[in-house]
């Protein structure tokens, strides 16, 4: 039986259907975007006859599913281990000073504030706040959750806020989760926030040591490259081998355990 965290709702929020955390999708973000428009120069390029491609940019080609960031590998992945908080209310964040912000919030219940610890209000020091989630999460003894912000958003959500990341131990403060979130200068004099809209990104993980080592034995570093360029030729030869290999199948690193001998019989 799989592990699994659970996550409380605060009566503060009323109904949550629309309010309710998700997997985490499009972890891509705004690189699919990107790629997209770069795909798309390319072929407006080698139409005009500016550019001879050097790989297949057609729609007709076997490889071009993975042309975009939206089939990379490694960011599809994220799905498997994040989820998505939202905004738990709607709020209107107004510039009054250089540095000084006015919350105006839709709710009787203030989930935005400033903080003690990041403002100085009274001097005009009122750019950062304190967004209560209106979630407690709670995880198996032995597991964190880290948040981040919005993984590959080329700017912030709303545009203008930055979230302090942090790593929280849910499994032993039982606490509603409180985040603080930083007003960038710049930003336009007036930020809106609508409640239900993705706020940050939650990954829950279990805590257990892990040492690093460097390992600058010639030997090591031949095997490596000689490893690496198996794995490039295999993944030109063929569309979609990165994930059989890495994601759908088994495929541990056969150098891992001679790194593994070698680090412990240097340190015995």
């Amino acid at each position: 039986m799989s592990e699994r965290f659970y996550l409380v709702p605060s009566t503060t929020l009323g109904r949550i259907e629309d309010v309710l955390p998700e997997r985490l999708t499009n972890p891509a973000g705004d690189w699919v975007g990107h790629s997209r428009e770069i795909l798309k120069k390319k072929r407006q390029s080698a139409a005009r006859g500016q550019w001879k491609p050097t790989h297949p940019i057609g729609d007709d080609h076997e490889h071009f599913a993975a042309f975009g960031a939206e089939s990379c590998p490694a960011m599809k992945e994220m799905d498997s281990a994040g989820w998505v908080l939202k905004w738990p209310a709607t709020a209107v964040l107004r510039q009054a000073a250089p540095k000084g912000w006015e919350i105006k919030p839709s709710t009787n219940y203030n989930f935005f504030h400033y903080s003690p610890h990041t403002t100085f209000p009274e001097a005009g020091e009122a750019e950062a706040i304190v967004v209560e989630t209106g979630f407690t999460i709670v995880t198996p003894p032995g597991w964190s959750v880290l948040v981040k912000s919005l993984p590959n958003q080329f700017v912030a959500t709303p545009k203008g806020l930055v979230f302090a990341e942090g790593i929280v131990r849910c499994d032993q403060a039982t606490y509603p989760l409180k985040l603080h979130a930083l007003i960038r200068a710049g930003s336009k004099p007036e930020i809106k926030i609508k409640r239900g809209e993705p706020m940050v990104a939650i990954f829950p993980f279990k805590r257990e040591t892990l040492e690093m080592a460097v390992m600058d034995d010639p030997a090591f570093r031949d095997e490596a490259e000689r490893l690496a360029e198996a794995d490039r030729a295999a993944f030109a030869n063929a569309p979609g081998t990165y994930r059989r290999l890495y994601i759908d199948d088994t495929n541990h690193s056969s150098l891992y355990p001679r790194l593994d001998a070698a680090f412990r019989k240097s340190s015995s």
